[in-house]
């Protein structure tokens, strides 16, 4: 019964409504990339993605999702693979990168002006959770 109730709640919180035959519980399956979920994960996964990457002081903002996965297990794990672009905007001035102008170009303090990522990010909706627990990044 607890895994029913759990099931429905992720399935509303995400705002798909698949059938049984669709959906098996721990195996991934393809979601849109412009669905307001994946969207809102996308950013705070360039959000932590801003604050473990010390060395660099400009922050990076998403250019692109080609791909978006969701994969339910003790929680809901978004898995994406992200284009990020550096932008003009520093880390030490803004929260939110989205606004930001992309950088004109690299600088010789910066790692990569653009960067091909790998993330998931797992969400625990009902218990007000949410954690980048995978950030593989590779400049393009």
């Amino acid at each position: 019964m607890c895994v029913w109730v759990c099931f429905l709640v992720c399935v509303s919180v995400t705002g798909w409504f698949l059938t049984a035959e669709q959906i098996m519980t721990g195996e991934p399956h393809t979601v849109p990339v412009n669905n307001c979920q994946v969207l809102k994960e996308a950013r705070f996964a360039v959000a932590e993605f801003n604050k473990a990457n010390v060395q660099e002081q400009f922050a990076y903002k998403v250019l692109n999702i080609t791909s978006a996965k969701m994969q339910i297990v003790a929680g809901i794990n978004y898995i994406l693979e992200v284009w990020l672009g550096r932008t003009v905007c520093k880390k030490s001035h803004t929260a939110d990168s989205e606004p930001c102008a992309l950088h004109p170009e690299p600088k010789a303090s910066s790692r990569f002006k653009e960067c091909q990522c790998h993330f998931i990010v797992t969400d625990v909706p009902w218990e007000n959770s949410r954690a980048l627990t995978l950030n593989k990044c590779h400049p393009n």
